[in-house]
């Protein structure tokens, strides 16, 4: 799956309300944000985790406390592609389900981006998602410190941003913008 992601590297990032427009997008993958725990049982969601690999992002989820317990039920009950996080419990508890893990960090300075090194290292997540998106130059100073591919997320309104974005190292970009989820990814870009 990480290796689908990487030949299409655009990630939509969808509530339940756009769920199904993501899916029938262009975009490799969805990450399902500030979802009711009730709608993952309901048909329409398990009709679209069928069609294209969703993650839930499980710090949004509403409904279901953030623990052991809780990622029982949704690896028993689910069963998404996977989950999205900056908890490292629940990270963890993923992993040890078979589900992939996205770990998400928020880089705001030179502190930050080292404990997130740190977090990374110690939770081997499959893949991890750096917020904002802004900040791509760090991408190649991330691979360098972690053998993980690089999601950059938050804060994409335009095209130019995904590309530039993409040209600086990231694996795939996520983003909200529905406009975005067709658009097409010139092969010229060099994807790392």
């Amino acid at each position: 799956m990480k290796n689908n992601i990487i030949k299409n590297p655009l990630i939509a990032a969808a509530r339940s309300n756009n769920l199904s427009k993501a899916v029938e997008s262009n975009v490799s993958a969805v990450i399902l944000m500030e979802v009711k725990l009730n709608y993952l049982l309901q048909d329409e969601f398990k009709k679209n985790k069928d069609k294209k690999p969703i993650f839930i992002h499980l710090d949004l989820l509403k409904g279901l406390s953030n623990d052991v317990e809780s990622m029982k039920f949704i690896k028993e009950y689910i069963n998404p592609s996977g989950i999205v996080s900056t908890k490292s419990t629940v990270l963890n508890a993923a992993k040890k389900r078979g589900l992939m893990t996205i770990q998400r960090v928020f880089l705001i300075d030179n502190k930050s981006l080292k404990n997130s090194i740190a977090s990374i290292i110690e939770n081997d997540p499959d893949m991890v998602e750096v917020m904002p998106a802004l900040c791509g130059e760090i991408v190649d100073r991330l691979k360098k410190e972690i053998n993980r591919p690089i999601i950059l997320g938050g804060l994409i309104d335009k095209e130019e941003q995904i590309i530039e974005g993409l040209k600086q190292g990231a694996d795939a970009i996520s983003f909200s913008k529905e406009e975005l989820w067709n658009i097409k990814i010139d092969d010229e870009i060099n994807i790392s």
